[in-house]
């Protein structure tokens, strides 16, 4: 079958590769679409510390298909946790001491679907929901995970820093959440996509939750600038290992603030993510602006359009 490798940064190639033989308890599944993503593109020109295995690697995360024996259309994140470890005990399952390896390889014609994941995490996709949307369910759940991560309530304002696709999430989710949501920063077009997904767009000063999602060191310090005192902030998305932000100790001292991390998602989440998407709260298919075939994907990361949100990639 032909499958997307990632053998290095910058270095992703159009392999010809076995097709997955599933052994007991796992799922063959036929691809029928998978996306792009920030993180992707971020692995693909970087690497990733957690995402990909060693080289030569599967590649791709999000996607939606068909279990091979059964013919059921089904969706499935990349992880399932162990339910028994401490962290999992302690109901921090996105800690999960055995969540790895993340599954990878949607970036082909048949993925396998290891027992770990299908036994737990493995869902079937609702009648009427386009593979396209249903392909989202990982990243909306790990949106999910980060506003319960904030503990945004009904009546706070929340704002979010960076509006690419996870920022669109995140702010569907916060207004889902009963709150007043602020998107702020990104260009014109971008703000007034906001809109549609529930937020309004300002500057985001003195909100009562910010959650940053641009992944840049720039947004981590100004989310802690503009939270007011006895506020939230959220970091969100992702920094290379090792970086080093400065946060102001004065605030984080005299004014009490929060700081929290999220990452990644639980079964919960998964599940809730699913119910989301099926209702059409919000105009989730505006989030798919391309569609290629898998020679596309290395060009449309190595020159990604203005427009780009997620493409569609079709095996």
């Amino acid at each position: 079958m032909r499958a997307l490798v990632f053998h290095g940064p910058g270095d992703v190639r159009l392999d010809d590769v076995p097709r997955p033989e599933p052994g007991p308890g796992d799922v063959l599944v036929q691809v029928e679409v998978a996306l792009t993503d920030g993180t992707d593109l971020k692995a693909y020109r970087r690497g990733h510390p957690v995402l990909l295995g060693p080289p030569p690697s599967p590649f791709g995360h999000e996607f939606a298909g068909v279990d091979v024996e059964t013919g059921r259309r089904i969706v499935a994140p990349n992880s399932a946790p162990c339910g028994a470890c401490p962290p999992c005990r302690r109901g921090q399952e996105t800690l999960c001491e055995y969540l790895f390896p993340l599954l990878n390889g949607a970036y082909a014609e048949f993925i396998l679907v290891p027992e770990r994941i299908a036994s737990r995490n493995l869902l079937p996709v609702p009648d009427g929901l386009p593979a396209e949307l249903a392909a989202m369910v990982e990243p909306l759940a790990c949106a999910l995970h980060g506003i319960e991560r904030a503990g945004v309530e009904s009546g706070q304002t929340v704002a979010v820093l960076g509006v690419g696709p996870i920022g669109l999430m995140l702010c569907a989710a916060a207004r889902d959440a009963g709150a007043q949501v602020v998107a702020v920063g990104g260009r014109p077009e971008r703000r007034e996509l906001a809109r549609e997904f529930g937020a309004e767009t300002g500057d985001g000063s003195g909100a009562d939750v910010v959650i940053e999602a641009a992944g840049t060191e720039e947004a981590w310090r100004q989310a802690v600038e503009l939270v007011r005192p006895g506020g939230t902030v959220l970091f969100f998305g992702g920094l290379p290992r090792s970086t080093a932000v400065t946060v102001d100790a004065y605030r984080l001292h005299y004014e009490e603030l929060t700081l929290r991390g999220a990452f990644h998602h639980a079964p919960r989440h998964v599940r809730a993510a699913l119910v989301f998407l099926a209702s059409g709260a919000a105009p989730w298919e505006r989030l798919v602006t391309h569609r290629v075939g898998l020679e596309g994907v290395v060009p449309l990361f190595e020159d990604p359009p203005r427009d780009l949100l997620k493409a569609a990639v079709l095996p």
